[in-house]
């Protein structure tokens, strides 16, 4: 079973479920063909983010030139921890 989904619907990826250390293999393998037309990253639906997967975060926002949206206050805890809100608010 996965950990986590992707969807893109009108320039927005849409994550849903846990990114971590365990499921990362799943969004990075297919990261071009998911971020091919992608503006914005949803994250309203991941339920857990550890270490692992915000350094992800950080990455395909730099990367792709990705806003994130829908940032809950555990991902906003994790941001601030980790002085990220300079990388990921442009």
């Amino acid at each position: 079973m996965s950990r986590i989904s992707a969807e893109n619907q009108q320039q927005i990826l849409y994550l849903k479920g846990e990114l971590d250390v365990h499921s990362l293999n799943e969004i990075w393998t297919t990261q071009k063909s998911l971020f091919n037309s992608t503006k914005a990253i949803d994250v309203a639906q991941l339920t857990r983010v550890d270490s692992a997967g915000l350094a992800t975060l950080v990455y395909f926002c730099i990367k792709y030139q990705l806003q994130l949206a829908g940032i809950n206050p555990q991902l906003q805890t994790l941001i601030a921890l980790y002085d990220l809100q300079p990388v990921l608010t442009k």
